[in-house]
């Protein structure tokens, strides 16, 4: 994760400092995004742009009319609101993971949860280069041990969710010989 500029000379290397899709960086230009500017793409406004749309779109989602679209919308703007201040310098790297920690394991939203995740992780790619990697583990241990935690348990359930898929695949093939004979 290397420290990344302030601003890139254009999308593609936009796109590929901060692994983002080209098309999503695209799609922020046209829905006015303000990180382009004169030709040039500033990464930290991109980044705090795609977050916070990540953040209303899971606030807007639709679930099974159970009241949880409201609560959504007020926990995704109260990690926005933290998100501010600690862009501000008002919380600390350490206060402002502790408070969305609390929100999002008690909110028990795999779509929150990721999304924070995800937060975590820009702010790890915009502050520290991978040789940085174990200063920052030094300096917030927290943070680290739970955003490590959060990723290997994020892959358990994507390899979980291909297996799944795999046997699904397999009875499909399986009923399809036996409708056929």
């Amino acid at each position: 994760m290397p420290k990344q500029p302030a601003y890139f000379d254009s999308q593609a290397a936009a796109a590929a400092a901060l692994n983002i899709e080209i098309d999503d960086i695209r799609e922020a230009k046209r829905e006015g995004c303000p990180a382009f500017r004169s030709g040039r793409v500033y990464g930290k406004e991109l980044v705090s742009w795609l977050e916070t749309r990540a953040l209303q779109n899971t606030g807007s989602a639709k679930l099974n009319g159970s009241g949880l679209e409201k609560g959504r919308s007020v926990i995704a703007q109260t990690i926005r609101g933290l998100s501010v201040c600690a862009n501000l310098g008002l919380l600390t790297p350490e206060q402002y993971f502790d408070f969305c920690f609390t929100i999002v394991e008690a909110a028990n939203d795999p779509e929150l949860r990721e999304v924070f995740r995800q937060t975590i992780l820009n702010w790890l790619q915009l502050n520290f280069s991978e040789v940085a990697e174990a200063k920052a583990r030094t300096a917030y241990p927290k943070i680290m041990s739970w955003f490590h935690s959060e990723t290997k348990a994020q892959a358990r359930r994507k390899d979980e969710e291909g297996d799944l898929e795999a046997l699904l695949r397999r009875l499909n093939a399986q009923c399809g010989q036996l409708s056929s004979a």
